[in-house]
């Protein structure tokens, strides 16, 4: 039920830089008004929600996603609208229980998926603070490191195709996974950045060694994932090195503990700067669902604590883990304070995704997209979206 406002009380408040201690959260009209200190006076004429020292965030934004709750954004077609619709909302409130108020659809690079999704945004009449747009990995990618990318999709790059590609998504298309290393890549980046697409270097066999990199905001893929790896031998091997020497590119890193092992994100927590990085689930369309089997379209998945897996191959396509698992296991892996671990979920991709001044952070102005915890991130007590009352306010 829409309601003018509400004030939550008593919480672990996650500022972007540090956590406010019983303190308040005034919400009107569906944006943050204020955020206060313990023992400051609150509203009179708003209903009151006491969580008790339960952490209170942002919402979670999952920026790399190809499903959940078994329903999957690769079955969605432009032949079906009203099933892509359906999709589309369905992962929207299977998403929203566990804490993640918005999400980037991420496909492989099928026509009539990438026009489905873009038609069913349009007719969903989600604000772009939910879905900032739509994630396309593929297809101008390598095909020796195309991991769970199905290989009917991956063509060399065409500026026509492009074209074509970005039509079809109808204005919707946010971000695009390319191998940097291939023929064209320099003026894909530029069509990229002129569309307002952030181009995304990933899936790819490339060395450092005389690659040309974006001029503007871009990111790299699921860090360590199908690319190139580490050589302290053979001068410029690694795409993944990249982000250890360049401290421009946001970077995207799967810590769900299957695709990248403690060490590698040990290494990467150490490392890298906190600011440019975004914590990823990749999550495949059986995520948040018992291990099992699963279908995928003409694929059966097998989904357990290996991640989700094509049955027939054993190749890993996904993550059986959403984002609230994969910040669980960042803050006992890494001792990361919260506001950082939380601000690689919230504030970081926000920014790079441009919805920063919507979401992402618990600041005056910004729409109220807010998480209550139960204990320490072990599960979702309330997720509030921007217009709702919190049940139980008194």
């Amino acid at each position: 039920m829409e309601d003018s406002g509400y004030v939550i009380q008593g919480g672990r408040l996650v500022l972007p830089a540090s956590v406010l201690e019983e303190g308040s959260i005034v919400v009107r009209d569906g944006h943050i008004e204020a955020v206060l200190e313990a023992g400051r006076a609150l509203p009179a004429d708003l209903p009151r929600l006491d969580v008790k020292g339960s952490w209170v965030s942002p919402g979670l934004i999952e920026q790399h996603i190809h499903g959940a709750g078994g329903m999957s954004f690769e079955d969605v077609s432009s032949e079906d609208p009203e099933a892509g619709l359906a999709t589309l909302l369905g992962i929207r409130d299977f998403l929203a229980a566990r804490g993640v108020t918005s999400f980037v659809p991420t496909v492989n690079c099928r026509d009539r998926t990438l026009e489905g999704l873009a038609l069913a945004l349009e007719a969903s009449g989600l604000p772009e603070s939910t879905v900032p747009g739509l994630y396309v990995e593929g297809p101008f990618v390598d095909p020796g490191h195309k991991g769970g990318i199905g290989p009917e999709t991956l063509q060399a790059f065409d500026p026509r195709r492009l074209a074509e590609l970005l039509d079809l998504a109808r204005g919707r298309l946010r971000l695009m996974t390319y191998a940097p290393e291939l023929s064209g890549a320099p003026e894909l980046a530029r069509l990229l950045e002129a569309a307002g697409v952030i181009p995304c270097l990933g899936h790819s066999g490339a060395s450092l060694s005389g690659l040309a990199l974006p001029q503007g905001k871009y990111c790299l893929t699921h860090l360590f994932n199908a690319m190139t790896p580490f050589s302290h031998k053979e001068a410029g091997a690694g795409l993944c090195m990249l982000p250890f020497i360049d401290r421009r590119p946001f970077v995207e890193l799967n810590a769900d503990g299957v695709h990248v092992n403690d060490e590698a994100l040990l290494a990467a927590h150490r490392a890298l700067e906190p600011g440019r990085l975004v914590l990823i689930s990749d999550a495949a369309s059986p995520a948040g669902l018992p291990p099992g089997r699963y279908a995928l379209r003409d694929k059966v998945l097998d989904s357990g604590p290996r991640g989700v897996r094509y049955a027939d191959s054993g190749v890993l396509m996904g993550s059986a883990s959403l984002l609230p698992q994969v910040l669980a296991h960042w803050l006992r892996l890494t001792g990361a304070s919260v506001p950082e671990a939380l601000a690689s979920c919230t504030l970081v991709p926000a920014r790079l995704l441009g919805i920063d001044d919507w979401r992402g952070a618990l600041l005056p102005g910004l729409e109220a997209a807010l998480v209550v915890w139960e204990g320490d991130f072990a599960g979702v007590g309330q997720c509030l979206l921007p217009g709702s009352r919190p049940p139980g306010s008194a």
